[in-house]
């Protein structure tokens, strides 16, 4: 009954944040602030809801474990009620999302959603087991979600023409930090999840979830690294 409640009003959260940012980009495009065409009118709600989002839930999971990220040994902690509400404010991130992605055919975006609803959804089902393994959930959250900021203040720099060198420093530092966290990190907290923890059917038909953002971290990793370089070439600078 207690989760039930934190899982509603995380949808209470979530829904008034996504109404929060539509509110705000409608303001924007009304007023005229920002010399942005209305063809990017959903690409900046998007970007406004997702910051809101990545913010809130990286600074809920690094207050709701005591253990750093980057730490090389077993770590075991009891579950507590921050981490389930940054767990619940994300799975209502990812199901309002979900329904905007599918309207828009974003498909790439519906496959990853999809995973992260179902992770969160196994998190939930350890929390309700008394498993003690939720730190592993926030560190995959801190890890997923906490570069978001970045790559959102480099699109609304290179809509608003700030310098190339400004744009892609910002770029660059994003792609920096994506490659440090989900790379290098995300990798290492899962071997060490399958490593200490019991494997059992569960953890097994999470592996492909998993594999699948992973790939996914792979991908975008090397898409931006194109995307850099491709707008560098266009401001002929190589």
């Amino acid at each position: 009954m207690y989760i039930s409640t934190i899982l509603i009003g995380s949808f209470y959260i979530v829904r008034s944040i996504f109404r929060f940012s539509d509110h705000i980009t409608n303001y924007i495009f009304k007023r005229k602030l920002l010399d942005i065409p209305i063809t990017k009118h959903e690409k900046v709600n998007e970007s406004i809801f997702s910051t809101i989002h990545s913010v809130l839930v990286s600074t809920l999971a690094s207050f709701s474990i005591r253990n750093s990220v980057f730490s090389y040994s077993k770590i075991s902690e009891p579950d507590n009620s921050l981490q389930y509400l940054t767990a619940s404010i994300c799975l209502s991130y990812f199901t309002i999302d979900l329904f905007k992605c599918l309207y828009h055919k974003k498909y790439l975006f519906i496959i990853h959603h999809l995973a992260s609803i179902f992770l969160l959804s196994t998190t939930f089902y350890s929390f309700y087991l008394n498993e003690n393994k939720g730190f592993y959930a926030m560190f995959l959250i801190f890890l997923l979600e906490s570069n978001t900021l970045l790559l959102n203040i480099g699109f609304l720099l290179k809509e608003l023409k700030f310098h190339y060198s400004i744009t892609c420093s910002v770029w660059i530092i994003h792609l920096l930090c994506f490659f440090l966290f989900r790379i290098i990190t995300l990798p290492k907290i899962l071997i060490t999840y399958y490593i200490f923890e019991d494997i059992n059917t569960l953890s097994i038909i999470q592996l492909p979830a998993f594999i699948l953002i992973l790939s996914g971290s792979v991908y975008w990793s090397y898409r931006q690294a194109i995307g850099i370089r491709k707008y560098l070439r266009e401001n002929c600078v190589i």
